[in-house]
């Protein structure tokens, strides 16, 4: 369980694959996820495995951080796992011929 008086919240939007838009606060996040809390009993259309997005602000224009991710956990307490999704990109090798 996670200690509110050791976590800042930073309000941020999650954004659903149905293009519902929910506020939200950010409770951690690094470079490879990220834990939302949306409060006990907030209906959402949200399912695990789904893409999402994350901007971390409360309004989505003034935002400059948004992010593309997979939801990986939800719970009856509102919380929400993410992981970010990192597009790779693959080099193509070339042969050289002389």
């Amino acid at each position: 369980m996670v200690n509110d008086k050791n976590h800042s919240k930073v309000k941020c939007l999650l954004m659903g694959i149905d293009g519902v838009t929910y506020q939200a606060l950010l409770w951690e996040i690094s470079l490879t996820g990220a834990l939302i809390k949306m409060g006990a009993g907030v209906k959402h259309g949200l399912n695990v495995g789904e893409m999402c997005g994350l901007a971390l602000c409360a309004s989505p224009k003034r935002s400059s951080a948004k992010h593309t991710g997979r939801i990986v956990e939800l719970d009856p307490s509102g919380s929400v796992g993410i992981t970010f999704h990192h597009q790779e990109h693959q080099h193509k090798k070339k042969k050289y011929t002389t």
